[in-house]
Order: C-alpha cells, then structure tokens, then sequence
C-alpha cells in the first residue's frame, strides 16, 4: 500500500512537471528540462525517444516493476506527446505515432478511465490525418 501511495506521489509529481515544461519558453532550456524529465522518470531520454514501440514495451518489460508498468508507459507516452507538438514533421509524426500506441496500449490495460488520455489520442489523430 506505501509503495502504491509513493508511486501515485510520483504521478502527481510528474504532471505537475509537465505543467511546467509547457511555461519554459521555447529553445535550449526547453529541450534540456524535456530531457530532464525524461531521465527523472522513465529513463534515458537518447535511448527512449529513439526506441520503437515494440522496443518501448521490451524496456518495459525489462526495467519497470510490473506494478508500474502501465503507468510509466502513460509516462513515456506523455514524453512522447509533449515533445511531438513542439516539433515539425517528420519528427513530429513519429512521436505522435508512438505516443498515440502507449496511449492506445494504456487505455486497454489501466484501471483508471482518463478523458485527458482520450481528448489527447483525438488530437494526436486530428493532427497526424492533417485536420
């Protein structure tokens, strides 16, 4: 039950950090707390954005407690979706596709319904069908 609270502690602690990001002014200082975030809670930030979606859930699988799995899966696919709207094609796309699978992977193995994590595969899609 601690561990449980701890990790949700973390949660709470991450999209408060993702608040922030989008307060930092575009440039160099943007990109480093983007990595910033990376590193703090999912992993390395060169290894992981440049990972595919099945290598993605490999490290998942390798270097999360199962406990944590899908949560910091939202984690990465959050990463992935923050950077991917700051970004141009066709980085953009790339992004937006694997965030849009995590999210997808997400929303058929959480316990936890998320109008955020829906409204936020509706844009992805929105964006990447060029509407």
């Amino acid at each position: 039950m601690l561990q449980r609270d701890y990790f949700i502690r973390i949660i709470e602690e991450f999209t408060a950090a993702l608040a922030r990001f989008f307060q930092k002014k575009e440039g160099e200082q943007r990109q480093k707390y983007l990595e910033d975030l990376y590193r703090q809670y999912v992993g390395d930030y060169s290894l992981l954005r440049n990972l595919t979606v099945d290598e993605a859930f490999q490290y998942a699988r390798e270097q999360w407690k199962e406990e944590e799995r899908v949560d910091r899966l939202e984690m990465l696919a959050e990463l992935y979706y923050v950077e991917g709207k700051c970004l141009q094609n066709p980085l953009r796309d790339m992004l937006l596709n694997k965030a849009f699978s995590l999210f997808d992977f997400v929303e058929g193995h959480s316990h936890t319904f998320s109008l955020s994590r829906q409204g936020q595969m509706a844009e992805i899609t929105r964006i990447l069908n060029g509407e």
